[in-house]
């Protein structure tokens, strides 16, 4: 039987989704790097202050778009969700194997599916439903079933351990991640992408550097050498993300994001020699495979997280 022609957009649009995943997978195990020495919270604030450097240029040329004063609001809710979903996610990042953190990354869709019922009214279909549950026994077999009860019982910030709090901030990320995507689609018919993206770095800057005056230090030369660089990548990515989703179908695009776990794997292996048991693995996978589950709603009705868990940063 002879195979349908895959069209040159197509494959153009799945390589930048595989390059969009390679270049903030890359720059995430960077993050994991120099946030030993350098708070989470200082490392946004400065990343979200060049992202705006950057992003000023593309709302020029958009025409400088403005923001109605009514939708003002749900532009702050949203950075101020994602804000709190990126300085999680650090801080997940920074106590976490690479591989486990991008694994629990994941579990964003599965969150925003189940709120989705709740806040925009959508159905959520039988075969969704078991893919949450399947999802979340992955996550458990990410973390592993001491920490689980650890979390369960609360204890997760009391006990101190690195590995517990690396599984809170990474579930917690990933819950503000999933109330950030809902808060994005009630935006979807409002405000271009250009404005948004540039409030939204307006605001998480705004955030992390009020979170960051009491642990204040100034970075190195080194160091703002790579904020810069983690600026660029988040920006790449995002525009990577887009190319990808204009020239193909999310249904192509979406499901080559679980790459992101296979850079994630190779990051860890080979710059932080981070070997991931194997029920960990097993649970990145179940992971994964239930968040492609969810996104297409197994073929029925409409997408209840169309965007990929980390949400490049236009967000």
């Amino acid at each position: 039987m002879r195979l349908p022609a895959i069209s040159r957009s197509t494959l153009v649009g799945a390589g930048f989704m595989l390059a969009s995943g390679l270049v903030v997978s890359f720059m995430e195990a960077a993050v994991r790097g120099v946030s030993q020495t350098l708070h989470p919270f200082i490392l946004v604030f400065w990343r979200e202050l060049f992202s705006v450097a950057l992003l000023l240029p593309l709302w020029s040329l958009a025409g400088r778009p403005r923001v109605a004063r009514a939708r003002l609001p749900l532009h702050a809710l949203r950075a101020l969700l994602n804000g709190g979903a990126i300085l999680t996610w650090y801080l997940a990042l920074r106590s976490l194997p690479l591989a486990e953190a991008t694994a629990l990354g994941f579990t964003a869709i599965l969150f925003a599916a189940m709120g989705s019922r709740a806040v925009l009214g959508e159905r959520v279909f039988p075969l969704q439903w078991i893919a949450i549950a399947v999802g979340l026994g992955g996550a458990l077999l990410v973390i592993g079933p001491q920490v689980a009860l650890e979390l369960v019982g609360g204890q997760a910030f009391a006990l101190g351990d690195a590995r517990s709090f690396g599984a809170a901030a990474a579930l917690g990320s990933a819950v503000l991640f999933a109330a950030s995507m809902l808060v994005a689609k009630l935006q979807s018919r409002g405000d271009g992408s250009a404005v948004s993206a540039l409030l939204l770095a307006i605001g998480m800057g705004a955030l992390a550097g009020l979170l960051a005056v009491p642990l204040w230090t100034w970075p190195s030369a080194s160091d703002f050498a790579w904020l810069g660089f983690f600026a660029v990548c988040n920006v790449f990515g995002q525009v990577f993300f887009l190319e990808a989703m204009r020239r193909a179908s999310a249904a192509v695009v979406i499901p080559l994001d679980v790459f992101r776990l296979v850079w994630a794997l190779v990051f860890g292996v080979a710059i932080y020699a981070e070997w991931p048991t194997p029920p960990a693995l097993i649970g990145a996978m179940l992971i994964a495979g239930s968040a492609i589950l969810v996104v297409f709603g197994a073929r029925r009705g409409v997408d209840t997280a169309t965007e990929p868990a980390r949400q490049v940063e236009a967000r």
